[in-house]
């Protein structure tokens, strides 16, 4: 069995992770690369075979619908299998119809394709593909994105674990060790991400704690603005939860918010993904007397229909819960046009709050997930500082990889 990370192996983002058997290749995750200071984003980066050439390669496999996972997507030659999770397909599907109606309205900095969309095939969790001599069977980890997987992938008597970005303090996160520990036995390479690595100092709370201060602060605050991913789906219902046990405001947000948070509420039998127990509601102006007179929580992103909600309520909080480095200008990350947004709101008197948890692993349970599966060789992935699991006094053997290195196992 082949292994080679295409790219990856020095950055967070862009990954796409290749192994090969005489009979079979497959290629997990088609990522985007995130913006970096260092260098421009390889946009004519190729993969012979795969989206350059003629088609050779038994099935594209998506751990999760963030863009640095999936954002080529469309790159991959047509008749090539793309595989991901049923609700992530779903949820992505809403995204891309949204991104194409944006599109088709003249706004050129918006790209949807649902059409392609369409075509993937459905991941179940635990439940076995077959391609040729490999074995592939996703498992749900926990990650800020919704139905994200790892994959052990099975073949000519090797074990291989990729685990996607995952970590062990969101909504799933206590289940995680017993997950690796059941399904993640004998395991000869696992491809692991160490986002975290190069963050060691970043406090990392848990999606539970940030539920709780989320409830205190709606019982502080009347009007509440949270600015957060619209697929952040834990970040959500922790604000959702704490909203309904508030009891006297609502959850307010777009359309195209809500159609998503609906996916999720069909497809999960958890409680806590139930976000049928109160209503949601649409923003439009007719709402303005009950969410002056109630109180609301208004879930969103920083576009035209928050900016016009919050100049209809300046006496507000408005809670930031995404990465700090977005507005960060001396960050690779930077992102003027969030900037902008909370700019102009704290200049008209929205009271400003971080409150965010990250979506990757901290350093502490990277360790654990490479103790617990006890790994041969330990191939690091989706991290700035590769180097750094040698510093992490794990037993099993440290590969590090340059982007397009191959390793045979």
């Amino acid at each position: 069995m082949e292994i080679t990370i295409h790219r990856g192996t020095h950055q967070i983002g862009g990954c796409i992770t290749e192994i090969k058997t005489k009979q079979a290749r497959i290629i997990i995750d088609m990522g985007a690369e995130l913006p970096s200071f260092d260098k421009k984003e390889n946009t004519d980066f190729a993969v012979e075979g795969v989206t350059t050439g003629s088609p050779a390669c038994d099935g594209v496999f998506i751990t999760h619908y963030h863009g640095d996972h999936i954002g080529m997507f469309e790159k991959i030659l047509p008749g090539i299998d793309i595989y991901m999770g049923k609700t992530a397909k779903k949820m992505f599907l809403v995204l891309q119809r949204k991104l194409k109606e944006l599109e088709d309205k003249g706004c050129p900095e918006f790209h949807g394709n649902p059409e392609l969309v369409e075509k993937f095939k459905a991941l179940i969790p635990g439940e076995a593909l077959t391609i040729k001599d490999l074995k592939i069977t996703p498992y749900t980890i926990d990650h800020s994105a919704y139905d994200a997987y790892m994959f052990l992938i099975e073949a000519e008597g090797k074990r291989v674990l990729h685990t996607g970005d995952f970590r062990m303090h969101g909504a799933r996160g206590r289940r995680m060790p017993d997950v690796f520990r059941a399904f993640a036995k004998n395991i000869d390479v696992l491809i692991v991400e160490g986002t975290m690595l190069s963050r060691p100092a970043e406090k990392v709370m848990t999606e539970h704690e940030l539920g709780a201060e989320a409830k205190k602060l709606l019982q502080e605050n009347k009007n509440v603005f949270v600015l957060c991913s619209s697929m952040n789906i834990d970040t959500i219902a922790g604000f959702y939860s704490a909203a309904i046990k508030k009891r006297r405001h609502f959850i307010v947000c777009a359309d195209f918010q809500l159609e998503i948070l609906q996916v999720v509420a069909e497809d999960c039998r958890s409680s806590f993904y139930d976000f049928s127990q109160h209503k949601i509601y649409t923003y439009a102006g007719n709402l303005h007397p009950m969410m002056q007179k109630c109180g609301f929580c208004m879930i969103g992103t920083a576009n035209a229909l928050m900016q016009k909600a919050l100049a209809e309520f300046p006496d507000n909080l408005l809670i930031y819960s995404m990465w700090a480095g977005y507005l960060d200008e001396n960050r690779a990350a930077f992102d003027a046009r969030k900037s902008e947004f909370v700019e102009k709101a704290t200049a008209a008197g929205s009271r400003f709050l971080h409150l965010h948890t990250s979506g990757h692993a901290a350093v502490k349970d990277i360790k654990k997930v490479c103790e617990i599966t006890q790994p041969k060789i330990i191939v690091p992935i989706h991290c700035e500082k590769p180097e750094a699991f040698l510093d992490l006094g794990i037993k099993s053997e440290i590969q590090v990889l340059q982007d397009g290195e191959s390793l045979t196992i």
